[in-house]
């Protein structure tokens, strides 16, 4: 089975995400910011991690800036989830190390694709 960590921390999205996700196969894991969701993918090693980029506590591009600095958690893949498909922004996205981008919102059945891809691979 599949591990998949969500870092997300408004309240309808991450209800969004568990109503998507209940319907799979993949063992789903929900954070409320960067930093619950480091200790989180520390513990499961996730096989990809989707997290949104503003966050507090940490946000996103400082957990994927964390989770590259550790040799255990480099490896997996990150996917921001953001409102902002600027150019400048999706670009920023990928110099902290993004395996792909997700624009906000997204339906229910475009996440659920979107992970699918990410664990083909």
């Amino acid at each position: 089975m599949s591990k998949v960590v969500f870092c997300e921390d408004d309240p309808m999205i991450r209800k969004l995400v568990q109503t998507a996700m209940r319907s799979t196969s993949h063992d789903v894991h929900i954070a409320e910011d960067g930093k619950q969701g480091l200790e989180l993918i520390g513990h499961l090693r996730p096989d990809v991690v989707f997290s949104d980029v503003a966050m507090p506590v940490m946000d996103g591009f400082e957990l994927a800036d964390a989770m590259r600095a550790r040799s255990d958690l480099a490896h997996i893949p990150i996917v921001f989830m953001t409102a902002s498909v600027q150019r400048e922004q999706v670009e920023e996205c990928f110099r902290h190390g993004a395996a792909g981008h997700l624009a906000k919102p997204f339906t229910m059945s475009e996440l659920r694709a979107r992970v699918a891809q990410f664990l083909k691979s």
